[in-house]
């Protein structure tokens, strides 16, 4: 029978299997190569092609390799625009090699197998701002044309000299797409961060805390501390204080308080500070708990993602530290006026590390220390800016989040009793900020920005994007998608769980 062919009783191999189909291909078309033909070419039991095959799409797959192996391969360009044109050309070239190999390319349930190309495909299209999905996307995109091009030229109705054509219309449109909404879309997460960071933290801790109450009757810091020594062995004050983004003051506290309870030990004024028997044994009872927490919280993200995460999450910390650093010698040097220069602080190179002995053996510590440095800096930032304190920003920007907002809602979003989050609420109407509308008495009333209050709080939100944007500026593309999209499903589960926690709550009550 045609080219190809194997001697019948031959030993069998994947090379002999493939070599045999693609005769079978060229001969008689894509219906009629099936494993039993390709079998009964060959000699052999179709049960011996199963060995090396698991099924017809396996055999089908290898085809398409084999001929985008043997079509020419030029030097790889270097622009995205100009390998996706490579890749398409050597596609349709490799699909017109053999009777029906549009049809079988047509039947791959991924991308086109060509040489490997999508390894420098898609780090050119994620270099140039796409994010790794919108990447494949695009990728996607000119490989189904190319199909359908070659499928529309071998039945006779595509013209070969309108492929090229074709093609630049596609190429344009991918184009067109990349500066504004692509990267658009990129940018507004990144700005988003912090905010979606915050409310992240706050489902996720609040879920904690009834959570481990129904275990010990110990408080936030005291438990990342405890779990802190657990994980990593004795530390320092001044070393638990920077892993957990907490002042040493209130360190100090929170171990001086474990300490008169027997939980915590230490040999003297400046020695390192160490579980005893009994925090040790509390630790631990207080790690299974979080250990299953936090399988709840990564679900659904590969390990992969995890991987990457805190790569990135090591990035984000170093430079929220260099932040909350140079804010701090802006306060020690009384230089209100002068801006962080973000650039600069990039291209000087940053720590990797800065000595942080954040745990890492669980997602939400890292998320933590970085949050708090991120409004550590960030209060110094808008107090150089604004005037403000931090928990005045904090009412400001709720105030102006979604004006005008009611009391109730504006107690609830701040987590704060009345009396501190009224405080705050009057001074900001006493300076001219916030205006108060509604009937007589706190409870009735309603708060909205004054226009001084509007341009106070653009201020703010174009102070707290600029740091959000440089503390993601330079990241990989891919590397940076992967991390947001692990995000978001941090925060879904979080969600989730602060939702569970609070209806088993309400069930104990009654």
């Amino acid at each position: 029978m045609g080219r190809g062919l194997a001697r019948r009783g031959a030993g069998v191999d994947k090379g002999t299997i493939v070599a045999t189909a693609l005769a079978v291909l060229d001969e008689q078309g894509l219906m009629a190569c099936t494993t039993e033909m390709v079998a009964a070419q060959i000699g052999v039991d179709p049960a011996e092609l199963a060995a090396l095959f698991a099924d017809r799409q396996a055999m089908l797959r290898a085809m398409a390799e084999e001929m985008t192996a043997t079509t020419t391969a030029p030097a790889l360009a270097t622009g995205w625009r100009e390998l996706l044109s490579q890749r398409a050309k050597a596609g349709r070239e490799a699909m017109l090699s053999r009777r029906d190999g549009s049809l079988l390319f047509a039947q791959m349930p991924a991308m086109l197998p060509i040489g490997g190309t999508e390894q420098a495909v898609i780090p050119a299209l994620c270099g140039a701002g796409f994010a790794l999905a919108d990447a494949r996307a695009a990728m996607l995109l000119v490989d189904r044309f190319t199909i359908g091009a070659a499928l529309a030229e071998q039945n006779g109705v595509g013209a070969q000299d309108g492929f090229k054509a074709q093609l630049e219309v596609v190429l344009a449109g991918i184009v067109a797409s990349q500066p504004i909404g692509l990267t658009a879309r990129r940018d507004d997460r990144q700005s988003r961060f912090q905010s979606s960071l915050w409310v992240f933290l706050r489902d996720a801790r609040e879920s904690a805390n009834i959570s481990f109450a129904r275990t010990a009757h110990v408080n936030e810091l005291d438990r990342r501390i405890l779990l802190l020594l657990q994980a990593q062995g004795p530390k320092t004050l001044a070393t638990i204080s920077m892993a957990c983004g907490v002042d040493k003051a209130q360190v100090s506290r929170a171990i001086k308080r474990m300490g008169e309870v027997s939980l915590l030990s230490r040999g003297g004024i400046r020695a390192p500070i160490r579980l005893s028997a009994a925090g040790r044994q509390l630790a631990e009872r207080l790690l299974r708990q979080a250990e299953l927490r936090n399988r709840e919280l990564t679900f659904g993200i590969s390990d992969e993602q995890i991987v990457t995460l805190f790569s990135v999450l090591d990035t984000l910390l170093a430079r929220a530290i260099t932040l909350f650093e140079q804010e701090r010698k802006f306060v020690a040097l009384n230089q209100g006026p002068e801006q962080v220069d973000f650039k600069d602080m990039v291209e000087e190179g940053l720590p990797d590390e800065n000595g942080v002995a954040v745990d890492r053996s669980r997602v939400l510590p890292p998320f933590i220390t970085l949050c708090s440095y991120m409004l550590r800096g960030g209060a110094l930032a808008h107090k150089r800016r604004t005037g403000l304190s931090n928990f005045e920003t904090w009412v400001h920007t709720e105030v102006c989040r979604n004006p005008p907002i009611s009391w109730p809602q504006l107690v609830l979003a701040l987590y704060r009793d009345q009396s501190q989050a009224g405080r705050t609420v009057n001074h900001l109407i006493d300076i001219g900020l916030v205006a108060r509308t509604g009937k007589p008495g706190r409870r009735h009333g309603f708060f909205a920005p004054t226009e001084e209050g509007r341009r106070i709080n653009d201020i703010i939100e174009e102070t707290a994007q600029r740091r959000s944007e440089f503390l993601f500026q330079g990241l990989p593309a891919d590397q940076l998608d992967s991390f947001m999209t692990a995000f978001e499903t941090l925060a879904h589960n979080a969600e989730v769980q602060v939702a569970r926690e609070r209806a088993i709550q309400e069930m104990d009550r009654n």
